[in-house]
């Protein structure tokens, strides 16, 4: 599976510039598994496969760069914002911590992947929707695989 972004762009775009965070703070495996996990289950399994093969069409890599870069950029910041917290070294697993800087509580990475994740989904809902007008992909993609508008009932309960 290809990445349909790179560390750098996810840094640049999910956090502003590429001089507050080393490449290295973003793993390719975290960005793979991102794509697998939230961009699979919008697009579904046929779209997904031609967005991620190693020689994409020119309307998958147009589309991409025009729709799905950004929210896969914040759905990758959600899932390593986290772990940009802790240092794993010789000395275990640390927090960081300076004399002028001051450690996010829990309540304000909440509120920090919760706004990240919102974004994404924003972004994400129109990327769908610019994609059934498509002449190409459109045909390729199937709503009702799109897990952000499938409704299910469990036990009397609208999911």
């Amino acid at each position: 599976m290809k990445q349909l972004i790179t560390s750098a762009e996810v840094i640049s775009i999910a956090f502003g510039t590429t001089n507050t965070l080393r490449e290295e703070a973003v793993p390719a495996h975290t960005i793979l598994a991102a794509q697998r996990r939230f961009l699979r289950p919008v697009v579904g399994r046929e779209l997904f496969d031609l967005l991620v093969a190693e020689n994409p069409s020119e309307e998958c890599t147009k589309f991409t760069e025009e729709f799905l870069k950004v929210p896969l950029a914040l759905y990758v910041a959600s899932v390593v914002l986290p772990s940009l917290a802790v240092q794993v070294g010789t000395a275990g697993v640390v927090r960081l911590s300076g004399e002028s800087f001051e450690v996010a509580d829990s309540a304000a990475m909440r509120a920090a992947l919760r706004r990240l994740r919102h974004d994404a989904e924003a972004l994400i809902d129109a990327a769908t929707e610019q994609l059934a007008l498509l002449p190409t992909l459109g045909p390729l993609y199937s709503p009702e695989e799109n897990v952000r508008s499938r409704t299910s009932l469990s036990g009397g309960i609208v999911l």
